[in-house]
């Protein structure tokens, strides 16, 4: 009887040191979260476009990003195997439209709910579209970190500071930029 013990109990501890040697990074299947940038997580978006880092346009972006995350059911990834793009669809009305015509963001963005962002200094680098299947929904346009799509290299026309903060999916960062 005392031998069975033992053997049960090394085959407990076994087991528990198995758990420690796997591959779980415990990102997948981990809900949506949003995640602040640092001077130094935006270096490469800096080079890439030649502006500076902005904490202010950063803290926006992350006020985006906590958005897009609250409505994880109306996100989705792009279909290939890259997952290059996050969609998030979101109901508008025409004053909305209107301020996103105009390019007054910041506006657009609050009454659309996503928070308080001040003044329309900011243009973002990521993109929008009406949904063809309802006209009142646009879809926003995440692009997966460390690629630089048409409405980035746009909206960095001119500008000389840049914020950003991402969106986690299932272990894959999705970048929201802010130019200002």
């Amino acid at each position: 009887m005392k031998n069975w013990k033992k053997l049960l109990a090394c085959l407990l501890v076994s087991l528990m040191a198995l758990t420690v040697f796997t591959a779980c990074d415990a990102s997948v299947g981990a809900p949506m979260v949003p995640k602040r940038s640092t001077a130094e997580s935006a270096k490469a978006l800096c080079d890439r476009f030649k502006v500076s880092y902005s904490e202010e346009l950063s803290d926006k972006a992350y006020t985006i990003a906590s958005w897009v995350t609250d409505s994880s059911v109306s996100c989705d990834t792009s279909k290939d195997k890259d997952k290059t793009e996050l969609y998030r669809w979101a109901h508008v009305d025409n004053v909305v439209k209107t301020y996103l015509e105009k390019k007054s963001y910041a506006t657009a963005f609050e009454n659309m709910g996503m928070g308080i962002l001040g003044t329309d200094t900011f243009t973002p680098g990521f993109d929008w579209k009406p949904d063809a299947d309802d006209p009142s929904d646009i879809i926003f346009v995440l692009p997966k970190d460390g690629t630089y799509p048409e409405a980035m290299t746009k909206a960095a026309e001119g500008k000389t500071k840049l914020g950003v903060a991402y969106v986690v999916k299932d272990g894959v960062r999705y970048a929201v930029v802010l130019f200002g």
